[in-house]
């Protein structure tokens, strides 16, 4: 993918699916469906989480390091591209229904974020900030 090109993602481009984990936690955990991995499907990229008891942590805990994983995909070519996507992207802080993007300093609403799917412009405003600093 070219850099001067937009990445529109959408929550259809994402598949998310539930399951049991396992080990500490004990019948609780091992019963109720609360890990969960979230599936770049044009891509194949995934990531899931399975840290806590709670599924909505364990959501964003998946799409925090997914969101990780497609950004250094899609700038894959240029290997100090691929460095910094390694880096801090952005805080996810649900208490404050806020998404700060670190290079480019965008806030947006955690809801159309992670609840929606919707990922695109953080990545547009990331890519911005990082072309104009190359």
């Amino acid at each position: 993918m070219n850099i001067d090109e937009e990445l529109h993602l959408t929550k259809k481009d994402f598949r998310i699916e539930w399951f049991s984990g396992s080990g500490a936690g004990g019948q609780h955990r091992n019963k109720h469906q609360n890990c969960c991995r979230i599936i770049h499907i044009a891509t194949g990229l995934r990531a899931q989480g399975t840290e806590s008891r709670e599924r909505v942590s364990n959501q964003r805990t998946a799409f925090e390091r997914l969101a990780k994983l497609v950004i250094a995909h899609f700038y894959a070519e240029d290997p100090e591209i691929r460095y910094k996507a390694r880096e801090t992207i952005r805080n996810y802080h649900g208490v404050r229904n806020e998404v700060h993007d670190k290079a480019s300093g965008l806030k947006l609403p955690y809801k159309t974020i992670v609840d929606d799917g919707d990922i695109a412009p953080m990545v547009d405003a990331r890519r911005n900030s990082i072309v104009d600093i190359a």
